[in-house]
């Protein structure tokens, strides 16, 4: 077995991934998307990225915007290596130990990270930084609806390592 096998290649259960599955990989896609853009954006002008004033910042542990631009391209590129693993059902041999004890995918643990520190990292947020109407809630929609889908019984017995080995 290679290093990276795609679960096609082992899978005994059904091929077809359920549209949990595939509304996840949506999710986590379009998450990756707008993290670049951001993340690109604050690290290439850590003073006004996007229009955006300092003075947002104002009593956060940050003064410009280019540590928070690195957060979100290591959220962006989690979630593009994430999304690569539910859209190919790559499979990592150095990642197989840990499957069998968490009894998932790595694919599938990638996606509630990701969930979870989103959501986590946009309620500190809401604390620190004037409320956006629109940012603040659509991003905490999104970490629930990840993390939501990732818990659904088709997403998590179609990412169980015991079912693609079975």
């Amino acid at each position: 077995m290679s290093a990276v096998t795609p679960i096609r290649a082992v899978a005994k259960s059904p091929t077809r991934r359920p549209p949990t599955v595939v509304g996840l990989a949506v999710l986590v896609g379009l998450l990756a998307v707008g993290g670049f853009q951001g993340g690109i954006a604050m690290v290439v002008d850590p003073l006004e990225p996007l229009g955006m004033s300092v003075s947002y910042l104002d009593g956060t542990p940050v003064d410009t915007y280019f540590w928070p631009g690195v957060f979100l391209l290591a959220i962006a590129a989690a979630s593009l290596v994430t999304v690569s693993g539910l859209a190919f059902g790559w499979r990592w041999q150095w990642a197989a130990g840990i499957e069998f004890s968490m009894g998932h995918t790595w694919p599938w643990l990638g996606a509630v990270a990701i969930g979870g520190v989103l959501l986590v990292f946009e309620i500190i947020e809401l604390f620190l930084i004037p409320f956006h109407p629109i940012m603040h809630p659509l991003l905490i929609a999104v970490s629930l609806a990840i993390i939501g889908l990732a818990l659904t019984t088709s997403s998590q017995r179609y990412m169980s390592p015991r079912a693609v080995n079975a």
